[in-house]
């Protein structure tokens, strides 16, 4: 009996490995999305109500260096790199867990085969 259970114990091991890092190479190759944990949130735009039709030269200047500082650094850093970010690195820190439980639980059925 301790055989038979060791073999299980084994082979459940393996499997929760196996599903682990084939998981993972499917997120890191893009060819699954990674679970969201993090979720990005969508932009607010807010406007102000204006007391005149025409604006000064000044306030579009700045509305227009407003627009480029902000089209620039959605270029370097886009608005969703974090929550992607920390998607993929607590999807590591689970399939970590998962590699050492699965680990374990072989190492317990290897343990029994021995006996």
């Amino acid at each position: 009996m301790k055989k038979v259970f060791g073999w299980l114990l084994l082979i459940i091991g393996v499997l929760i490995i196996g599903w682990g890092v084939w998981a993972s190479y499917n997120i890191f190759t893009a060819k699954k999305p990674p679970y969201e944990l993090f979720k990005t949130q969508q932009g607010i735009e807010v406007s102000f109500p204006q007391g005149e039709v025409s604006e000064s030269l000044q306030q579009q200047a700045q509305q227009q260096t407003q627009q480029a500082i902000r089209e620039q650094l959605e270029r370097m850093l886009p608005s969703d790199l974090l929550p992607k970010l920390f998607n993929l690195i607590s999807w590591s820190i689970f399939v970590g867990i998962l590699i050492f439980a699965g680990g374990r639980i072989a190492s317990l059925g290897i343990q029994l085969l021995k006996s």
